[in-house]
Formats: structure tokens, sequence, C-alpha cells
């Protein structure tokens, strides 16, 4: 996927335009919006969003109802659902979002029915600090969702961040076999992961000269790496170490825009 940079700052402009400053100290307003994190290979992906409801022992929100969604244009963007007040951090006891789909996603050029149309995520989240506002991500990663030319399994994943420009970060690099020779990898899964291996936030693939870019993501405050995966891992467990090329795991920290990774032979 091309870097263009005059998008990149209509989006940043409208970015800010949305995120506005809290200025009550009585409650804090969360607000939900869906993504994609990006796939190279295909041109389309759009799917029937029967719903998407937020829940936990005292709401019962939909925050989105019977909307067509191509999820391949929330790559690099985030796509605004809704946004709640509360005033205590016990409203958001046993949180979980449900997400009902259609049986088919439509890929442009070819349809593939799947049969996992209900998700049930559970919204992990810190301490939370009323009066200052904060962000649920929900994000499609069609890179582990799409397994060859036929099989689609929907993988969506959640998180809370404080709303802040701040917590926005574009990283781009390339794959390559050695640092020497810097020989690219195509095609070559890379991943945000947490340090602990328990959790993967954001993958995307390489492109035909060995880059990768992570566009205008938002990551939690917490250790994170960034690592390539062995070509075709699905990630069906939450402890995703098996999945990883040990020797291209690098720490992603907070100053970190650019980054390459090497992954020798494999």
């Amino acid at each position: 996927m091309k870097k263009i940079i005059f998008f990149m700052a209509i989006l940043l402009i409208f970015l800010n335009s949305c995120f506005k400053p809290n200025n009550s100290n009585d409650y804090s307003t969360i607000t939900f919006y869906l993504t994609d994190s990006p796939n190279n290979d295909i041109k389309k992906a759009e799917i029937l969003v029967k719903e998407i409801r937020f829940t936990t022992d005292s709401t019962d929100i939909v925050l989105l109802n019977n909307e067509k969604v191509d999820f391949l244009t929330l790559a690099g963007d985030l796509k605004e659902l809704k946004g709640i007040d509360i005033n205590d951090e016990s409203v958001l006891k046993n949180a979980k979002i449900n997400i009902t789909l259609d049986s088919t996603i439509d890929l442009g050029n070819k349809s593939i029915n799947f049969d996992s149309t209900s998700i049930e995520l559970e919204l992990s989240y810190y301490n939370i600090n009323i009066g200052r506002d904060y962000n649920i991500i929900i994000d499609l990663d069609l890179a582990t969702s799409l397994s060859g030319d036929s099989n689609f399994n929907p993988k969506f994943r959640t998180w809370m961040v404080a709303d802040s420009l701040a917590d926005y970060r574009t990283i781009t690099g390339y794959v390559y076999d050695y640092e020497e020779n810097k020989n690219p990898k195509v095609n070559r899964p890379v991943a945000i992961i947490t340090k602990d291996s328990s959790e993967l936030l954001y993958s995307t693939i390489t492109n035909s000269e060995g880059k990768f870019a992570f566009k205008k993501i938002k990551l939690p405050l917490k250790d994170l790496e960034i690592a390539v995966l062995y070509s075709g891992a699905t990630i069906e467990s939450t402890n995703i170490s098996s999945y990883i090329i040990i020797d291209s795991v690098k720490e992603l920290s907070p100053s970190i825009e650019n980054i390459n990774l090497y992954i020798g032979d494999f």
C-alpha cells in the first residue's frame, strides 16, 4: 500500500477536528471507532454488519446497525460509531462488544461465505481517570482473517486508549533477509504484539519491495514489540510466541517511526 502524503495530512486534520478535549472533571466520554488492519492482497472487503452492540452490567448500547462496511476503506482511518459519557469506572464492569455479521464478504472479484457470524469480545481496560476522555478501538484484522483463496474467519480485536493525538503512531519499515544483503522479503506478515506475546494488536503484509506500513494506529500504554510471523500463520491461540520468527523481534519504543526487520533465510 503506497504512502500518500496528501491523504495522511488530510487524515491528521480530520483527527484534530474529531477529538475535542473534555473540560469537565465530572465525567469521561468514551468514543467507539471501527478500523481495519490493511491487507495488500485484496482491493475490497465489504461485509454487511448487522449489529455491533456494547454491553456491561449496567449498559446496553447499539453502536452500529445493519450497515455495509468496506473494511479496506478504514485502513489508516477510523469510523466513528458512537460516544457515551460515564461518571464512574464501575460502569464498564464486565464490558463486552458483540458483533453480528452477514455470512458473506465481498472481495470485489469474488465473494466468500463464512460461518463465524457472531463474535463476542471482552474489553480490557485499565485505571480510568474520570475527566479524561478515551477511545475504544474495534479492529478487523484482514491479514489473519483471510486464509488462502476461499477461507475467511473474521478476527476482531478491541482495546481502550486515552484520547490524545500523541497516542497515534505511523510506523513503517522493511523486512529483509540479512542486514548486509538487504534482500526484500515479500508478502510476509508483520505484527505489533505485547511483550509477553499474549496479544496481537495489529498486523499487515509486506509489499513487493518488502515494505510494511502501519498508518495512524492507536497503541495502548503497554510494553510492545514488532516482529515478523511465519508465512501462512493463523493466529488461534492467546499465546502467539510460536508464530513469531524470534530473530526478527524488536522493541517498539514510543519514539520509533521507522524500523527494519531481519529474518535470515526464513
